[in-house]
């Protein structure tokens, strides 16, 4: 059964006439007779009953027209709906972001991106890191914004920007008060850290090790959901100092509620990374997405 054998038989049915249903499809009378003939026997019913010269309907003829009417009223707005996807004024874009990412900058470039295209449905996952990277390879992601490099060579991965990472203390440490403080001064201190293998643990271990430093954490911290709040929470009650992303603690830098502690040649960044699925690259939305985040301000 082909489009073309529905298309005939309901232009028939339509006109009530194999002649006219010819001059409308811009084809022969007999070229018409041989299509719903052929459809005829390819389903084993007779579709039409002839009372005088006019076509009429069987039973089966008329259920067939029902199901051949909705199947081609979807068959044509298929160029439309694709052009709707082309100029990206309908569609579905599913987002996945890290932690750092959410807290940054990527609710605030989506709405942005929601604004530029209103008719387009955004839906947003936010996850750690190795959820994500599952998520784009199981196609429940289009595209993610991830504090690691994936490891799947299924999915593609750029650098996309950087967060800074600060040096945080309850209010009153001594050494929040010194507008300059040397690493080394910082290895007597207690540390609250996640738990080895993290990125933001292993940059300061890093640190610690090129100056000839061993550092050990006196409380380390699972990452799990809260485990931020959990480390805020703890460097407040005074039970020593961490390290966070500046976006996570301004707000309590401004409540008075932590302390940033400027440590002298200590330049700590977490890079984020763009990372999409590689069958999804040349998706009209896919495409848009990163070329809006890539106009998107850094800072």
């Amino acid at each position: 059964m082909t489009l073309w054998q529905l298309k005939t038989f309901a232009t028939v049915a339509k006109e009530g006439s194999f002649t006219k249903a010819g001059k409308v499809l811009q084809i022969s009378q007999p070229s018409v007779s041989s299509l719903v003939i052929s459809l005829q026997k390819e389903l084993g019913v007779k579709l039409f009953d002839r009372l005088g010269v006019k076509p009429h309907l069987t039973e089966a003829g008329r259920l067939l027209l029902k199901r051949a009417e909705n199947v081609l009223a979807t068959v044509e707005k298929i160029p439309q709906e694709l052009e709707e996807i082309r100029g990206l004024k309908k569609g579905r874009l599913r987002i996945g972001g890290s932690a750092l990412a959410a807290a940054s900058f990527l609710p605030m470039a989506i709405q942005m991106f929601k604004k530029n295209y209103p008719g387009v449905e955004v839906v947003i996952k936010f996850q750690a890191g190795e959820i994500l990277e599952q998520m784009l390879v199981d196609g429940e992601l289009d595209i993610a914004i991830m504090s690691r490099r994936p490891h799947s060579s299924l999915l593609h991965s750029e650098p996309y920007r950087e967060e800074q990472i600060v040096v945080i203390a309850p209010p009153r440490h001594p050494l929040a008060k010194r507008d300059s403080v040397p690493l080394k001064l910082l290895g007597k201190e207690q540390w609250i850290l996640y738990t080895k293998g993290t990125p933001v643990r292993e940059m300061i271990e890093s640190k610690f090790a090129e100056i000839g430093f061993s550092l050990t954490p006196t409380l380390e911290v699972d990452v799990q959901l809260g485990a931020r709040d959990a480390i805020k929470n703890a460097v407040a009650g005074g039970l020593g100092i961490s390290l966070l992303s500046k976006c996570h603690v301004l707000s309590d830098l401004k409540a008075n509620r932590l302390k940033l502690i400027k440590v002298s040649g200590l330049d700590l960044k977490q890079p984020l990374y763009l990372t999409v699925q590689k069958t999804r690259r040349g998706s009209p939305f896919v495409e848009a997405f990163i070329d809006f985040l890539r106009r998107y301000p850094k800072e």
